[in-house]
């Protein structure tokens, strides 16, 4: 494995989703957790896993759970804590609503996210639409971050503007189908 391979991922498993009425990443698909899909496909792009979660219902999981530093914050504030709690230069981050995403997709972003020495975000971008939350972030972003949470400036993308950042173009939105709604859920099992 590569140094760029060894940087951690975070799992950002947010919290009781207003459209799903649960916890997202607790949702079964095809018999197991919105999140196991998520782990699996991990496991071939780094050996260091964590969830971004304080719900203990996680721990079965068995990787360990990081808390949000900054509460009631949303993706940024679940960005945060990833960066916070790591101490290498970059952190993989995901959202726990994407069980299609693939380990190519994620390989290629880290590989493309230290091929250029000033990129501090890259994200993966499907046909139709960017995946903020399906990226590499830099830990130098962390003082602009923090910031930005300070004023509660919480938009992922208006923040991933400000910094310099890279868009990594995947031709399918498949690997980046988000699960929010019961309906999203339906659709993913008739097309699975």
């Amino acid at each position: 494995m590569t140094e760029a391979k060894n940087i951690p991922a975070y799992i950002l498993c947010g919290g009781k989703s207003s459209r799903m009425q649960t916890e997202k990443g607790l949702v079964l698909l095809e018999d197991k957790p919105l999140i196991n899909h998520i782990i699996n496909k991990i496991k071939n792009s780094t050996k260091q896993i964590y969830l971004v979660t304080e719900n203990t219902d996680y721990e079965s999981f068995g990787f360990p759970l990081v808390a949000d530093r900054c509460k009631e914050k949303g993706p940024l504030g679940g960005i945060h804590a990833a960066l916070s709690h790591t101490n290498t230069e970059a952190v993989l981050v995901l959202s726990c609503d994407v069980p299609k995403i693939e380990s190519s997709v994620l390989n290629a972003l880290i590989e493309r996210h230290f091929e250029y020495g000033k990129t501090e975000i890259t994200l993966a971008s499907g046909p139709e639409k960017w995946h903020p939350l399906v990226g590499v972030y830099s830990k130098s972003i962390l003082p602009e971050l923090e910031i930005s949470l300070k004023q509660n400036h919480l938009k992922v993308m208006d923040f991933i503007k400000t910094r310099n950042y890279q868009v990594v173009e995947f031709d399918s939105e498949l690997p980046f189908s988000n699960v929010n709604t019961p309906q999203a859920l339906e659709t993913l099992k008739i097309n699975s």
